[in-house]
């Protein structure tokens, strides 16, 4: 728009000149003199001026108010790009406020640790990859019915229908369940949330075993009950869920133990003891919910072109470091934080892109091709990742 009122601009000036130019020339073969040798003809002059004025003058007065319009255009798109800078840098600064802010205290190496700003990032993620390891070590099936219901998984099929086809549902329901249990938590609010979308989603009578399983877990300070814990993880499938099932079909006696083997008396369910998953939804919650509306501010704005866009986002994407890019991935994939890009909010601007990850490469710094077997391509198979542009 703003090139077609530039060119109009320019044609009316090229059309006054000319025109000025053939008058005077014209004028000038025909024997008219604006000058005599005596005086000024008034006649002829005022004649000249009428036709400069009323014809030539419209072509200048034309160029003059296209070119003052696009000076006001101009001024008006200036400022409100300062006013869009202004926002989105501001959030960049909030967003680096909130890693500064972050904190974890941690028992690890027989003391208590405290994290801070990314370290909280990374052992966040090292978390969410132990957990992952722990869901698959228990679910082990290949059966689709032994995770989600029959109505959530047509749903999830259609889902990543358009995305990946190949997207296994399995390995998303493990990935899913994993971040829920390290996003909320299995103290009693955390595994109430999880219990609703368990009911919501998947094979509850599965998935409710492998939650009290989960639940056994203490923290590393606990190290007997740890030790009989880690114990339990190297059983063979089969001998661990005979355990689970133990302690699961007497959860409402707790005290009671006649009967049980020896392994699941060590765990004293009846006993207090602080849980390894406390959960995360105070720190994540937050940290996520800002980084989405700082990218969907930026992707909405509709006085920046698509590279302009991406610039932006680029910017602001060298704020996340590796292990932020890789929790954001899962978040990503989780039902916690699928509208990222797998089931996107619906917008009224049919021109304004939902693939939020895609279209500003927000994982494009992971290294390798996975994470511990989460091949990222198949997810996000358009993303233009850094370490496939190496191997070029």
């Amino acid at each position: 728009m703003t090139k077609t009122i530039e060119r109009l601009a320019w044609v009316f000036l090229i059309l006054g000149i000319t025109t000025l130019i053939f008058f005077l020339r014209k004028s000038s073969i025909d024997g008219f003199e604006v000058f005599t040798k005596n005086d000024t003809d008034y006649t002829t002059t005022g004649q000249f001026g009428d036709f400069v004025g009323g014809v030539i003058g419209t072509f200048f007065a034309l160029a003059g108010t296209l070119l003052i319009y696009l000076s006001f255009s101009a001024q008006t798109k200036e400022n409100k790009r300062n006013a869009f800078e202004s926002s989105f840098f501001e959030m960049m600064r909030i967003y680096r406020e909130n890693i500064n802010e972050l904190r974890y205290r941690k028992y690890k190496l027989d003391d208590y640790i405290v994290y801070e700003n990314r370290q909280v990032i990374r052992e966040i993620f090292n978390e969410f990859i132990e957990c992952y390891r722990e869901v698959r070590k228990f679910s082990n099936s290949t059966k689709t019915e032994d995770y989600l219901n029959p109505k959530y998984a047509e749903k999830l099929k259609k889902v990543v229908k358009d995305i990946n086809p190949k997207i296994s549902l399995i390995e998303l329901a493990r990935i899913d369940i994993a971040y829920s249990i390290v996003f909320y938590g299995l103290g009693v609010e955390g595994e109430s949330v999880i219990r609703k979308n368990i009911r919501k989603k998947y094979n509850s009578v599965y998935y409710y075993k492998l939650l009290y399983w989960m639940k056994m877990k203490p923290k590393k300070s606990n190290k007997d009950r740890y030790n009989n814990w880690k114990k339990s993880r190297d059983f063979p499938l089969k001998d661990l869920h005979k355990l689970v099932d133990e302690l699961y079909a007497n959860r409402n006696h707790l005290g009671k133990t006649d009967g049980f083997s020896e392994l699941a008396k060590d765990f004293k369910m009846d006993l207090d003891y602080e849980k390894y998953y406390g959960g995360h939804q105070f720190r994540l919650g937050h940290f996520f919910r800002h980084l989405f509306q700082s990218y969907k501010y930026l992707n909405n704005h509709m006085d920046l072109t698509e590279n302009e866009k991406y610039a932006y986002g680029k910017m602001y994407r060298a704020q996340l470091s590796t292990y932020e890019q890789a929790l954001l991935f899962i978040n990503s994939i989780s039902s916690i934080g699928m509208k990222w890009e797998f089931t996107p909010e619906k917008q009224t601007d049919a021109n304004i892109k939902t693939n939020l990850i895609t279209t500003y490469n927000l994982i494009k710094n992971l290294p390798g091709e996975h994470l511990f077997g989460i091949r990222y391509k198949t997810y996000y198979k358009n993303v233009e990742y850094e370490s496939l542009e190496q191997l070029k």
